[in-house]
């Protein structure tokens, strides 16, 4: 017993538990996509908090299978994951989901302060991070993310940031700007016949701006407002069921939907490039919850048809 317990105790000496503020943050991410967003997405409460912190000097894996490099750390009592430790390799102010380790997507995700974000945006954050996995997760997404055939022969996930999506195009960002207008009408609309005229403008608009585009670059806009849309409306919907904290700061983002959309307009879509389709998918999706019909369901069969669901609103 003398044995194992020095053990242990030098096992916690090299990598111990990350500070307790940042545990029990990702203890309340895990309660809310267990509670809210599973009644939101059937199945995220299956979803484990495969996550790397990172800190100052050592970066912390919780929920993962044992990985090369790592030493234990012991179990976390808030988030009831076993830890794993090692030296900071990782950049302090990175977030993202990425297959960083053996077994799929894991989130990383660095201190609150490192990324300049407050305790309520952080664990937003984290929810989108979450959705992520649970994308990764749905039967068939990794057949139907490489049926876009997009990836031009990538042998990594760059091809997301780098496809040559046709931003600077004039008359291509000319045909969006309709689009930005209808989406402002949607967002502001005070009844729901507003929202419905507003929402039709959005899709013709829509139809439009993709015509302007090539087959290839249609599939990519589908893709980013499936992926990153959908994800970017998952967390804000989900933070409104947070703290009081959460539920402020979702609500200054949702209104911040329609800020960046004038934006979007008055800086040029070749300025916020990638950055607009996460804002409109997150429209999109919201028009779709509004109009009340099980969107949510055939995305989980159809996670890059959300045109295809929107044109059916017609």
């Amino acid at each position: 017993m003398m044995i194992l317990a020095w053990v242990m105790g030098m096992a916690l000496a090299v990598g111990e538990l990350p500070p307790e503020p940042q545990r029990a943050m990702l203890a309340d991410v895990q309660h809310l996509y267990r509670g809210a967003g599973n009644r939101l997405w059937p199945g995220f409460d299956k979803v484990l908090l495969d996550l790397v912190l990172i800190g100052p000097e050592r970066e912390t894996l919780f929920c993962h299978g044992a990985i090369k490099g790592f030493v234990p750390a012991g179990f976390d009592p808030l988030t009831k994951c076993a830890l794993q430790s090692r030296r900071r390799e990782l950049d302090l102010d990175l977030s993202a989901a990425a297959d960083l380790f053996p077994g799929g997507a894991t989130i990383a995700i660095g201190y609150p302060k490192a990324l300049d974000m407050s305790p309520a945006y952080w664990k937003a954050t984290v929810l989108h991070e979450a959705f992520h996995l649970y994308q990764s997760h749905l039967p068939g997404y990794a057949q139907a993310v490489a049926a876009l055939g997009l990836r031009d022969g990538s042998p990594d996930g760059s091809w997301l940031l780098n496809y040559p999506f046709p931003y600077a195009d004039p008359q291509v960002g000319a045909a969006f700007l309709a689009m930005d207008n209808a989406g402002l009408a949607f967002l502001e609309a005070r009844s729901p016949q507003e929202r419905r005229l507003a929402t039709q403008a959005y899709v013709a608009a829509r139809g439009a701006a993709l015509a302007k585009v090539s087959p290839a670059d249609q599939r990519y806009y589908e893709f980013q407002v499936g992926q990153e849309g959908v994800a970017r409306w998952t967390e804000l919907t989900l933070a409104r069921q947070g703290d009081a904290a959460m539920r402020e700061d979702a609500t200054g983002r949702w209104r911040g939907l329609a800020k960046s959309l004038r934006a979007i307009r008055g800086q040029g879509f070749s300025v916020w490039k990638r950055g607009a389709l996460y804002v409109y998918g997150a429209i999109e999706a919201e028009m779709l919850e509004q109009a009340g019909v099980k969107w949510r369901q055939e995305y989980r069969r159809h996670p890059f048809g959300i045109g295809d669901q929107l044109k059916r609103l017609n």
